[in-house]
């Protein structure tokens, strides 16, 4: 009868709230982007979602703007703990080279939601692309929308890159650039805007909403993407993840299809805007002929291709999958 009292006394107490269900936990999110960016809207939507569905169970106390993990070191801060989910660019290609060759093949493609179904389509047919995220939990990678050329001169032919000193983040598309005929500077994206206003730098390659958020000070933007981000991440720790109870392992897996849409549309939502708020400040946005697009194409799988090679040698399918995307891209 005593056992059967505290077992009933135990049931009131959580039902009431004055002890915590077995299943609740509180986790944290470090992101890069700012505070009300759209980006971080879209991660609080999540996490929304995540609690309601949870029944309050489940809460995800989020860091905007790199206030918990800096972007450079989110994906390792994610592994060792220091916060349990991480979203951010995976940086670093220490024990991630074919993820970050893989930007430099979506070369072209038009928008986050293009990018991003061919990211799904490389995980899916590519185990090595997946070998490289398995020290997390993923739960979710999409691309960026294209790093297009923005210039303080207009860029509508190859030949108008000549001469042109351009911020490039990187280094295959800094490759890329001078074969082009430009001349690549490496740079941070504060001392690119500097550059430009002093005249030292005329712009650089750019995620279009880098226009709006950075009020870059260009004025025009040549509409070619040289790269998208293939690794916009969000990952939470395994030892996190594994401390789940089971009912909550399952809100968070019924809730990422949602959060990975949501990503993308706030990628592309992002750049719409940027496009919007630069056409008001008079910015003229370039569309490269059929032709000339084709040209520029050329070089850069061309670029790719080398870049490719040096994996294969390392043991990577890096040629098989630039072939698998262009394959997808027509």
């Amino acid at each position: 009868m005593k056992k059967f009292a505290v077992i009933l006394s135990v049931v009131v107490l959580i039902g009431t709230g004055l002890l915590p269900a077995a299943s609740a936990a509180q986790l944290t999110l470090s992101h890069m982007a700012p505070a009300g960016s759209i980006l971080d809207k879209q991660l609080a939507a999540w996490a929304e979602k995540v609690k309601n569905n949870s029944n309050g169970n489940l809460n995800i106390r989020i860091f905007p703007g790199a206030t918990l993990i800096n972007p450079f070191e989110t994906f390792s801060g994610v592994e060792k703990g220091i916060a349990d989910m991480g979203s951010s660019y995976r940086y670093s290609r220490a024990g991630a080279e074919l993820t970050g060759l893989f930007s430099m093949y979506l070369a072209g493609v038009p928008d986050s939601a293009s990018g991003s179904r061919i990211v799904a389509e490389v995980w899916k047919k590519f185990p090595e692309f997946r070998k490289e995220w398995e020290t997390v939990k993923v739960l979710w990678i999409n691309s960026s929308g294209p790093a297009v050329v923005a210039t303080t001169k207009p860029v509508r032919t190859m030949a108008d890159l000549k001469g042109l000193e351009l911020r490039v983040p990187v280094p295959e598309a800094a490759d890329t650039l001078k074969l082009l005929g430009g001349t690549p500077v490496s740079m941070t994206s504060a001392d690119m805007v500097i550059g430009m206003k002093k005249g030292t730098v005329h712009g650089g390659l750019v995620f279009k909403e880098a226009i709006e958020s950075f009020k870059l000070p260009v004025n025009y933007v040549t509409e070619f993407g040289m790269y998208q981000s293939s690794n916009w991440f969000l990952v939470m720790n395994l030892n996190s993840w594994n401390k789940l109870s089971p009912d909550l392992r399952k809100v968070i897996d019924d809730s990422l299809e949602w959060g990975r849409n949501e990503s993308i549309k706030a990628f592309d939502t992002a750049d719409a805007s940027a496009v919007e708020y630069g056409k008001k400040e008079g910015m003229e946005f370039i569309k490269l002929s059929a032709e000339e697009q084709a040209k520029w194409f050329e070089i850069v799988d061309t670029n790719n291709r080398k870049h490719a090679a040096v994996l294969d040698a390392k043991g990577y399918p890096a040629t098989k999958v630039l072939e698998f995307v262009n394959s997808l891209r027509k």
